[in-house]
């Protein structure tokens, strides 16, 4: 035997490591994070230990394997609608940028003019050909901070689209409408030339990268009384690189032509670093108050990336099913949950506006059926239990172990009660958050 070669592998050896490699796969595979199979005894693995005399929080809130077995919400939460403010709350119609829910509370999501937030746009929305309009339009919903007591309006979308290669004019196009699949856009257009009613001749469509050919326009008309000016807007939509959690993001730009153009969802402008990327939801009507969920096929909401809306899709809670698109109850009962959640809007449902948290909060989540997963695709521990939520707020709430202590609760807590102990999923609480630990995370 050469010594420069050492030993060879007996066939034990072999299959001693064919073994070994068979264990790892396993301990490896989905379900069991790569880290806590290879150094078990790793605090950021060891399961919560309850304390002495208390159940384990995770035994009592357990999760459900939807591919195995049917999972179904009860009744109760089948039923569960869309809710408004109370009449004559006077904070039903707060500043729309302060909620967290299109944005980052104290973000920007705003189109401005003249230093002031002119328009607040929340949705693309599909308007059909009828006697008044004979050809279809899309128009690009939103709020006037000012005008209108900030209800929803609209102003009609027109587009200019560049061709494929220059030197050939830009042409001037009418939008038919506006959609997604799942996150992915798509925007459907017709010569201005034509009555845009036949979809098979007249209607072509853009997505993906060709979206960027497009520029989008409205004009928002003046107004002597409040002494503002006539505006027009330009949009820009540019196709993000694929991100791993799926969820399709783009840069939404806007400007008034001439000007430079400033990014949607970050007022430091469109190249600035870190700048939000926004993501589309199809065919749900989110309110900018109370973040209320209503299916509106004709809609399709624009969410930047801080916001409740876009990140509870990047936590895995689509209200629809990602292997079909289809709408799905279930799932769309945990979105608006999560909307509540993400946001520690505990009393929204007795018209309590307010955001318990603060900005880069930590906290865990824990859902009935495991469609939410944490940074390494696992279904989180909880060691304290925060509340149990539903689409109208806190369902249960632990005030000990509210994620931000310092800010103070309403005395009564308009009747939510704590959460049982030991803890289970109710008809209408199924998830679940809990406060953030290094070792629950």
């Amino acid at each position: 035997m050469n010594p420069k070669q050492g030993p060879r592998p007996s066939a034990f050896d072999s299959r001693a490591k064919a073994r070994l490699l068979s264990l790892l796969m396993l301990l490896l595979a989905p379900g069991v994070s790569g880290c806590c199979a290879l150094f078990p005894g790793s605090k950021s693995c060891v399961r919560p230990t309850p304390p002495p005399g208390e159940p384990d929080i995770n035994e009592g809130l357990p999760v459900r394997d939807c591919g195995v077995e049917p999972c179904v919400l009860d009744e109760a939460a089948q039923h569960a609608k869309p809710f408004e403010c109370p009449t004559g709350q006077p904070n039903c119609t707060p500043d729309t940028n302060g909620l967290g829910i299109f944005v980052i509370e104290g973000g920007a999501y705003c189109f401005t003019a003249d230093a002031q937030s002119r328009f607040c746009p929340e949705a693309f929305t599909n308007i059909p050909a009828s006697e008044s309009s004979p050809r279809p339009t899309v128009a690009l919903a939103g709020r006037d901070p000012v005008a209108f007591q900030n209800r929803v309006t609209g102003y009609t979308l027109t587009g200019v689209l560049r061709p494929p290669q220059s030197p050939a004019p830009e042409e001037v196009v009418r939008i038919h409408s506006i959609e997604a699949k799942g996150t992915e856009l798509t925007v459907n257009y017709c010569p201005w030339s034509s009555d845009c009613i036949d979809t098979a001749t007249q209607v072509l469509r853009l997505q993906g990268e060709d979206l960027e050919r497009l520029t989008l326009r409205a004009t928002l008309a003046g107004n002597v009384d409040t002494q503002r000016r006539e505006v027009v807007f330009e949009m820009s939509v540019r196709l993000r690189p694929q991100g791993a959690d799926g969820v399709r993001k783009y840069d939404v730009r806007y400007r008034e032509p001439g000007r430079p153009w400033v990014n949607h969802c970050d007022s430091r402008g469109s190249d600035a670093a870190g700048r939000e990327g926004t993501a589309f939801l199809p065919g749900l009507y989110v309110d900018s108050a109370n973040a209320a969920v209503l299916p509106i096929p004709a809609w399709t909401t624009i969410g930047c990336e801080s916001g409740s809306i876009v990140t509870c899709l990047d936590w895995g809670y689509t209200p629809w099913n990602p292997d079909t698109g289809g709408n799905d109850e279930l799932r769309a009962y945990l979105f608006g949950s999560c909307l509540q959640a993400k946001r520690a809007a505990y009393f929204v449902g007795h018209g309590d506006l307010k955001s318990y948290t603060e900005n880069g909060t930590h906290f865990v989540k824990r859902d009935a059926y495991g469609l939410g997963r944490n940074t390494n695709n696992q279904v989180s521990e909880l060691r304290t239990l925060e509340a149990l939520w539903s689409p109208k707020g806190a369902v249960c709430l632990n005030a000990e172990n509210r994620r931000v202590p310092d800010i103070a609760l309403p005395e009564g807590l308009y009747g939510v009660p704590s959460c049982a102990r030991p803890p289970t999923w109710t008809p209408t609480g199924k998830l679940a958050t809990g406060t953030f630990t290094p070792a629950s995370h």
